[in-house]
C-alpha cells in the first residue's frame, strides 16, 4: 500500500517539474534527519525540543500526503506540548517513522518523474 498521495502537492507546484522535484528532494533528505532528533528527543525527555521538531514536520508531511501519520504528528506535538499521555509516544514515534522511511523509498521512485 502506497502512503504517499501527490495530489495538494502537484495543485501547489501548478505543472513544475522544478518544484516537484525540490519539495521530494527536501523531504528524502531532511526527513531522517528529523526522524532521528525525534528518537533523540523523547530519549531525553526534551519535550519542549520534540514539540518543535514533529511541529516542523507537519507540513511536509501534508505536503506528502501522508494522511496515515497526519494524526499521529499532532498527537505527538500536543502530547509533548502538554507533557500528557507521554506513554503514547513511543508507538506513535515508532509508525510515524515506519511510515516516513517507507514514503521515502517511494519518493525516491516517484522522483524520476520531475527530474
Amino acid at each position: 500500500m502506497k502512503h504517499i498521495d501527490l495530489t495538494y502537492l502537484k495543485e501547489l507546484a501548478n505543472g513544475s517539474n522544478q518544484f516537484m522535484n525540490e519539495m521530494l528532494t527536501l523531504f528524502i533528505a531532511q526527513t531522517p534527519e528529523a526522524l532521528d532528533n525525534i528518537e533523540k528527543h523523547f530519549q531525553n525527555k526534551d519535550w519542549k525540543s520534540l514539540r518543535g521538531t514533529v511541529h516542523k514536520m507537519k507540513p511536509s508531511v501534508s505536503f506528502m500526503g501522508l494522511k496515515a501519520i497526519e494524526n499521529d504528528v499532532r498527537r505527538i506535538e500536543e502530547a509533548a506540548a502538554n507533557e500528557t499521555g507521554l506513554d503514547q509516544l513511543p508507538a506513535l514515534i515508532a509508525n510515524v517513522k515506519n511510515v516516513c522511511k517507507e514514503a521515502i523509498i517511494e519518493l525516491k521512485d516517484e522522483l524520476k518523474n520531475y527530474a
